[in-house]
């Protein structure tokens, strides 16, 4: 194990104890717009050996697998991605976190600080105090930011900063799910 992955683990992991003190109206407020969000979404069921994605009922478990040989439902889940309308960094990332999306089966919760979307989420709430202070107790406000949060328990862990390519996002996400794992929050 190298010396930096050493820091990003260990980064990870003050940053998942700080996420536990995330105040619960934030993440209440998120899953209660999920809940009611007008746009009909599918949920997928992905097999990744074929790359494939075929429509499944709401709570059937969408599965993936990670390098540790585990296999994670990623229905309970969802990435929070806060965005600025007039981010360079966001206008490159965003096609790419839609398209990791779609890939995995991952749904995207979107906060703009400036209140507005782009061509590739038009449809954003705004940051308030409260988010944005619940969200980045450790973390320099900078756009793209990503969480990972589970949908009944409310872990929230952080994911990415600044525009990753396709295939780091699919490391970095294979990274948190591990953390996750070790830490019981699974």
């Amino acid at each position: 194990m190298d010396y930096r992955r050493i820091i990003n683990i260990h980064s990870l992991m003050v940053m998942l104890v700080v996420s536990f003190s995330t105040i619960a109206s934030t993440l209440d407020e998120i899953a209660r717009l999920e809940n009611n969000k007008s746009v009909s979404e599918s949920a997928g069921n992905i097999n990744k050996e074929t790359n494939s994605i075929n429509a499944s009922p709401k709570n059937t478990p969408v599965w993936i697998n990670l390098s540790n040989g585990k296999k994670v439902d990623v229905q309970r889940w969802q990435i929070v991605h806060f965005i600025s309308s007039n981010c360079p960094y966001c206008h490159q990332f965003n096609p790419v976190m839609k398209k990791v999306s779609e890939m995995t089966g991952i749904p995207v919760f979107v906060y703009s600080f400036d209140g507005q979307g782009d061509a590739v989420f038009p449809t954003v709430l705004p940051t308030t105090t409260e988010v944005t202070n619940s969200f980045f107790a450790e973390l320099p406000k900078v756009t793209p930011t990503d969480f990972i949060t589970h949908k009944d328990t409310l872990v929230t862990i952080p994911l990415s900063q600044g525009a990753v390519s396709e295939e780091a996002l699919i490391q970095r996400l294979d990274e948190t799910f591990t953390l996750a794992d070790r830490l019981g929050v699974l």
